[in-house]
């Protein structure tokens, strides 16, 4: 029986594969409403954002003349990973054999945690764009320090962990795996930007390779639904 009649002949209560468009638009979601801050910021602020490690006066002067500016970078962030989680949770959704739900089941909490850290950010972003007039020096580096690491080193930690479970899902081939180790490698190593400020760095190098490796991920997983071998993890290895 070839991987296609496999593929139409599953039982009807059998786990439902994603639609078949579903991931990759989550995953250009993910994408474009990330980017989407960068625009907001040039269109919106009255100058770039500063720093995590900018002065504390700095800080609360930015977030004080560029209330919009900063509102609307929260919500493109929020709106961003709540693509992800949608990406995540399609994922589990369509694990249509034992070993695919086992992996999926690994790797969606890590995903949502994602999620959860940057809903976290933004909320705090918020509540200090709200108190930044009239709130103390100390009060406006806690709120941006706090948003940053939620934000920042702890969403892509567990973005990158995601990225490396999620590789692990039965159905992708070995160059998504591979390129899963390449992205979730500097992911997770930007913890390191809690004691030493400059491997922030590495935070933005394991973002774009996280998100490039889920748009990778979307499109190899959506070929293999198109010719039905998604449920038929031994066929091919796109």
């Amino acid at each position: 029986m070839t991987p296609q009649e496999m593929y139409r002949t599953r039982p009807q209560n059998a786990t439902p594969t994603p639609r078949r468009w579903t991931l990759v638009t989550f995953a250009a979601g993910f994408l474009l409403l990330y980017l989407a801050a960068d625009f907001v910021v040039a269109n919106l602020a009255s100058s770039t954002m500063p720093l995590p490690d900018a002065s504390a006066d700095l800080t609360q002067r930015w977030f004080a003349d560029n209330p919009s500016a900063a509102v609307m970078i929260g919500a493109c962030q929020l709106l961003s990973v709540t693509c992800l989680g949608g990406f995540a949770v399609s994922l589990r959704q369509g694990a249509a054999t034992a070993g695919q739900v086992h992996a999926a089941r690994k790797a969606t909490p890590w995903g949502l945690l994602a999620v959860a850290c940057m809903a976290l950010s933004s909320l705090l972003g918020w509540l200090l764009t709200a108190f930044a007039a009239g709130a103390s020096l100390d009060t406006v580096a806690a709120l941006r320090t706090a948003s940053f690491i939620a934000g920042g080193t702890a969403h892509v930690i567990a973005l990158g962990v995601f990225v490396l479970l999620a590789s692990r899902i039965p159905g992708f081939g070995k160059p998504v795996r591979v390129f899963a180790i390449v992205a979730a490698v500097p992911a997770i190593a930007s913890l390191v930007s809690l004691a030493w400020f400059q491997g922030a760095a590495l935070i933005l190098l394991g973002r774009l390779l996280c998100i490039a490796w889920i748009i990778s991920a979307a499109v190899s997983a959506t070929r293999r639904l198109a010719r039905g071998a998604w449920s038929c993890p031994t066929a091919g290895t796109g």
